[in-house]
């Protein structure tokens, strides 16, 4: 059962108790989401949903983020990126909210702060994705079905328009010669890769020596962005690099 009461000027207090339950009571400024809340906590309760309530109400921010890490992020291949991401998080006032407690508004002041600070549209959009996964797999995974995503709520910065800055005539040629200059043989390999065959900076740092084939002028890239293998055709540049590059190159393998 449901009980409001006024507590000071302008907070009210909601409590609900039912049978089999403990009881839960939150605040709020108003009479009317105080028994909004209530309302809808006694339907989740008398729908057995109890554990999933008392899940979300005890989890902090930060303890969802370190269950994350350990669950999610340690299986992906960005995770030192990701990783850094996630501790940053960490160190916010945010995390120290359960999630059930946890705010739309919250995260638009998160995300004002972050434009305020001179962040990109883009950083600041994976740092709301990654908070957002976060509630996702509370909700699908970790048994806290009751939690809404907040930041599902609030508009995210616009991302600029995308680059489409190309190689000048005459900047190719400058830049291999700078290579030859300062003897930077690998970095002229990424470059010619980069070039010819538009691969990721991450795939042509994975490859290896055994996955090229240059009779067939083929690179095998067993690590991709999707999970997938792929077979890349090498142009006739890349057939004829000097031998003496494998012995030069540490990703050589």
């Amino acid at each position: 059962m449901a009980q409001i009461r006024k507590r000071g000027p302008s907070q009210y207090q909601a409590r609900v108790r039912l049978t089999g339950h403990p009881e839960i009571s939150r605040t709020f400024p108003s009479r009317h989401d105080a028994l909004a809340w209530s309302n809808e906590r006694e339907r989740l309760l008398m729908q057995g949903l109890g554990a999933a309530i008392r899940g979300a109400d005890q989890l902090t921010l930060y303890e969802a983020l370190e269950r994350y890490a350990t669950e999610i992020t340690s299986s992906k291949r960005g995770q030192q990126q990701e990783l850094s991401r996630l501790r940053r998080w960490q160190q916010n006032p945010i995390a120290d909210q359960p999630l059930s407690r946890i705010r739309a508004a919250d995260f638009a002041r998160f995300r004002d702060a972050r434009q305020e600070q001179g962040a990109g549209p883009n950083t600041i959009r994976l740092d709301l994705a990654l908070v957002s996964h976060v509630f996702e797999v509370a909700r699908k995974d970790w048994g806290m079905e009751v939690l809404s995503n907040p930041v599902k709520a609030i508009r995210k910065p616009k991302l600029p328009q995308g680059r489409d800055r190309r190689l000048m005539p005459g900047e190719e040629a400058w830049l291999l010669a700078y290579c030859d200059a300062g003897g930077h043989v690998l970095l002229k390999v990424f470059i010619v890769l980069a070039i010819e065959t538009a691969m990721r900076r991450g795939e042509i740092a994975d490859l290896n020596w055994q996955d090229v084939d240059l009779t067939s002028r083929l690179a095998t890239l067993h690590r991709t962005k999707n999970g997938t293998s792929r077979v890349v055709p090498l142009s006739s540049v890349e057939a004829k690099m000097p031998h003496f590059v494998k012995e030069k190159c540490h990703f050589a393998g």
